[in-house]
């Protein structure tokens, strides 16, 4: 779902925050030594179908930030509903995935959810635009875990950007691999697809 909401000098003010205020986003991992005893690495990847088209996506201007072909899901340790228009502290410990591209980010070795996707459709236009995704999955992480993968959510849609289906695809011998090549072998990747979990 689209929606377009802030004029112009808002739209740049939240970008501008964004970029160097919000909470971090979970962090890129490269190497499992760099992995605290509590912490796990989360792979995965975000698709949509059918992907972003030329055009769809508007980034103008001085713009800083992950924006361009990102999608943020947002995330937290407690499920709840994502508020309609996300304040700053929502965005704290969200994945900014490369759509198409896996992911591997660090986080807690506990369970967590993703509330929602966003990706950001306009800015630095006179407004900003964002698509909205739903979510509703847990990240079934354990302790002990020290790399699970989750799968890839694949939200399909129409040209408007109303979600018409959701999938969880289980493409773990590609990730398996792509894990394999980035922290070489001998290490553990455990298999925990997202689940779909009610709101409270």
């Amino acid at each position: 779902m689209i929606k377009s909401r802030f004029p112009r000098t808002l739209a740049a003010l939240l970008v501008l925050t964004l970029a160097g205020c919000a909470p971090a986003a979970r962090a890129p991992l490269t190497s499992l030594n760099a992995l605290g005893s509590d912490e796990v690495v989360v792979v995965g990847k975000v698709e949509l179908v059918p992907a972003l088209r030329k055009g769809e996506q508007k980034i103008r201007g001085m713009v800083v930030g992950n924006f361009e072909n990102t999608m943020y899901l947002m995330m937290d340790e407690k499920l709840r509903p994502l508020p309609e228009d996300p304040r700053i502290a929502d965005y704290a410990g969200r994945i900014e995935a490369l759509i198409g591209s896996t992911f591997f980010v660090r986080s807690k070795a506990a369970p967590s959810y993703v509330l929602g996707g966003m990706l950001f459709l306009d800015i630095g236009g006179n407004s900003m635009q964002k698509a909205y995704f739903p979510g509703g999955f847990q990240v079934a992480a354990k302790p002990g875990d020290r790399a699970v993968y989750v799968g890839t959510l694949r939200y399909h849609r129409d040209e408007f950007f109303e979600v018409t289906r959701i999938t969880v695809v289980d493409e773990y011998r590609e990730a398996s691999a792509a894990f394999e090549a980035k922290f070489g072998k001998g290490q553990t990747l455990r298999k925990a697809l997202l689940t779909r979990v009610k709101q409270p």
